[in-house]
């Protein structure tokens, strides 16, 4: 059985990108965590507003 990740020089089995092939700004435009930690953020908030109103 071959292990892709015991590769020996030449390109990885992924391949490579060149400088101008790279994509910097490709991170910044990944908002669904973004989203998720803000809908975590206000459901903890709603949930202590409702603690405080009821206890």
């Amino acid at each position: 059985m071959a292990d892709d990740d015991d590769w020996v020089g030449g390109e990885p089995p992924e391949g490579r990108h060149t400088r101008d092939q790279a994509d910097p700004g490709y991170w910044a435009r990944q908002w669904k965590g973004s989203a998720i930690t803000g809908a975590v953020v206000l459901g903890l908030i709603l949930v202590v507003v409702l603690i405080l109103l009821l206890g």
